[in-house]
């Protein structure tokens, strides 16, 4: 069923690093990592650039194919920011997958 687009936060395993997605289909691709950037209508690596100079994530990790692209933070606040400001932007575009 289609939804807003809306990320949620978790915690690793380890309890160390913060990090956010849309979990709630994850068999149908909400946690896509280039869903926000077709919200935006900005491309892949200008959406890429835009989180990290914006929110600064503590760790970037990614596929060797560049296919699942994902970035953590050691301070909840700082992600919170970062949730934040998508989901925000995913009720103002009215952005549903």
């Amino acid at each position: 069923m289609a939804h807003i687009l809306k990320y949620s936060e978790f915690q690793d395993p380890v309890g160390n690093m913060w990090g956010c997605n849309d979990m709630s289909d994850l068999a149908h691709g909400s946690a896509y990592w280039y869903l926000p950037a077709r919200m935006l209508n900005i491309t892949p690596a200008e959406y890429l650039e835009w989180v990290i100079t914006n929110f600064h994530p503590d760790k970037v990790n990614y596929t060797s194919d560049y296919s699942v692209i994902w970035w953590r933070w050691k301070d909840q606040d700082e992600e919170r920011k970062f949730k934040n400001t998508i989901n925000n932007l995913a009720r103002q575009h009215n952005f549903m997958i």
